[in-house]
């Protein structure tokens, strides 16, 4: 527990010092009034489509239609093929990388071919900035100015903060949304996505993706994999659904029987990326001399605290420039980089000798502490967080769920509670609400984003679709030999209901001379690092753009293969057409 307490002790601290001024007041939270036209029932269990998402998709179609006449494409709108981009996970790299390529799409005329767009991880940052401005499609130099610009007051961030504490669904997830909001996006986003289901259909249809922890340490696939859309938020393969403005109230057997404020999209991205709620995140970081096979569960904690820590310190410095924090940022890393000599210990030994490492950091911390100017709110804080901490605690939603009469809803999802995590911890890239009937897609453009092994999120999502029966296209086995040194374009072809995937590399044989380059450019771009500055932030989004501008024609003849094929399934459908 010691382990704990010192490391919670400090990230409390660390949020204190960043975010606050001098508070003179308390601010009440401002909810958004949910229209009575919502229902107050669970949706399903179907495969179809919202009448919000329908409507808004018909819409849709008639700009894509527009946009394929520009592109010499001849259509019908019953042919309008269903294409959809999907961003992957990878921090920053995936939020700035997925900016240029929509940019370049822009400047291609081809944005506007999309009926939806996918994000998991860090690519929702990206999503949840641009979706701020209704008319983002037509001019994307805002969105693209943001991330060099200002952040946002610290005051209003504490605020936000405070209020959210008072919730009882509050979780390190919050903290953690934040945290990006402030030192990556640099921009507090307080809108509720629901607000979007009554715009007009100028950008692609968005799809956020998340996992439920509890299904997914039980290995239920079918409970796993979770949408949230502008209209309605649930489970994709249980078919299972609420209106998003009610994600988070409290129902009991289908029924809503306490509203609760709608989740932010501060608090949205904190989900959608909260990849340090796998307890072994950091375990391929740990420093030669911590011993995790004999020490147990009590290593992996103190590694997993202690690097969580550390990255937290390195984003708060660099985007905060806080003079208190160097020091402290120096005790943490001499104490995970002391040497204690575990080889020689036994088991009980090793455990107390961590403990007490961490025993001495927690008393550090907490002098530290008592110098701040704000101590009361620091102690208030560290014990709302403590709490938290010991139980990691991340993601924590209203379950509409709970006590739900439906063989289909299995144990994991029997608590009043949901724990919706970090998708990229499962696949990532958010294929499986792209796959099978309900939004029968022709065509996805994939630009891959991830760190790890090349074409695993591919042979993932193919083991997925395998597994809830819904079609993928062959991946050929020969393509896995490029992992280390891709090329910047493939086409996996669909057949019959099979959609087709254009999948493009980020660093690849165009933008690297060889495998080592690949390796080079993944860790000066890596997913745990410090914000990036502007000069590698304009090169990411020139590297993405380019793999979009160089590939244009590709996949204007992959659009023209989708509208072929749709008007083709729909003419076997109905041979009188």
């Amino acid at each position: 527990m010691q382990l704990w307490r010192g490391g919670m002790a400090v990230l409390a601290c660390f949020i204190l010092v960043s975010l606050t001024g001098l508070l003179a007041q308390q601010e009440a939270a401002t909810v958004e009034p949910i229209p009575d036209n919502h229902p107050k029932t669970v949706r399903g269990p179907h495969g179809s489509l919202s009448a919000g998402e329908t409507e808004y998709i018909q819409r849709r179609k008639e700009v894509v239609l527009e946009s394929l006449g520009r592109l010499h494409i001849n259509c019908t709108v019953d042919s309008v093929p269903h294409i959809a981009l999907l961003g992957s996970g990878g921090g920053q790299r995936a939020a700035v990388a997925l900016l240029g390529s929509l940019h370049q799409m822009g400047q291609d005329d081809l944005l506007d071919t999309l009926l939806y767009l996918g994000g998991v991880s860090g690519s929702t940052w990206a999503m949840a900035s641009l979706y701020s401005d209704p008319q983002w499609s037509i001019n994307m130099e805002p969105a693209l100015s943001k991330l060099s610009g200002t952040q946002p007051r610290k005051l209003r961030s504490l605020l936000w903060l405070q209020n959210r504490a008072r919730e009882d669904n509050f979780s390190l997830s919050e903290i953690w949304g934040l945290m990006v909001s402030i030192l990556i996006m640099n921009h507090l986003e307080l809108r509720h996505l629901s607000v979007e289901a009554s715009r007009k259909s100028t950008n692609p249809y968005p799809v956020y993706t998340a996992i439920e922890k509890k299904c997914h340490t039980s290995g239920s696939i079918e409970a796993l994999w979770f949408e949230v859309t502008p209209h309605e938020a649930g489970f994709t393969e249980l078919g299972l659904f609420v209106p998003t403005a009610y994600l988070g109230s409290r129902f009991q057997e289908g029924e809503l029987k306490e509203q609760k404020p709608e989740m932010d999209m501060v608090h949205l991205q904190g989900i959608m990326s909260s990849a340090l709620a796998q307890k072994d995140s950091f375990e391929h970081l740990r420093p030669h001399w911590l011993n995790m096979t004999t020490a147990g569960d009590v290593a992996k904690d103190q590694l997993r605290v202690h690097y969580t820590l550390f990255i937290l310190v390195e984003l708060l410095k660099s985007g905060l420039n806080i003079s208190q924090l160097e020091e402290l940022q120096e005790r943490i890393d001499d104490n995970l980089h002391k040497k204690v000599l575990l080889e020689a210990m036994t088991t009980e030994e090793q455990i107390s000798a961590l403990q007490q490492e961490n025993l001495a950091l927690y008393e550090t911390v907490h002098t530290w502490c008592q110098n701040l100017p704000t101590l009361y709110q620091c102690t208030m804080m560290m014990e709302k967080l403590l709490p938290l901490a010991l139980r990691w605690e991340w993601g924590t939603t209203g379950n509409f769920l709970y006590q739900f009469k439906d063989s289909k809803v299995p144990p994991c999802l029997q608590s009043k509670q949901l724990h919706l995590i970090d998708s990229a911890l499962s696949i990532n890239v958010p294929y499986p609400p792209f796959l099978g009937e309900k939004r029968d897609i022709d065509l996805l453009i994939v630009p891959e984003f991830s760190a790890g092994e090349m074409f695993e999120t591919l042979t993932l999502a193919r083991d997925y679709a395998a597994a809830v029966g819904k079609p993928f296209p062959v991946i050929d086995d020969q393509v896995l030999k490029d992992k280390d040194w891709p090329k910047d374009f493939y086409v996996f072809p669909g057949e019959h209901d099979q959609p087709t995937i254009i999948f493009m590399p980020l660093f690849n044989r165009k933008n690297c001379k060889d495998e080592a380059e690949v390796q080079a450019r993944m860790v000066q771009y890596s997913t745990f690092r410090p914000p990036f500055s502007q000069e590698n932030m304009t090169a990411l989004q020139e590297m993405a753009s380019a793999n979009i501008k160089n590939n244009k024609d590709a996949i204007v003849k992959e659009i023209q293969n989708a509208v072929v094929r749709r008007q083709s399934r729909r003419n076997m459908a109905d041979p009188e057409l």
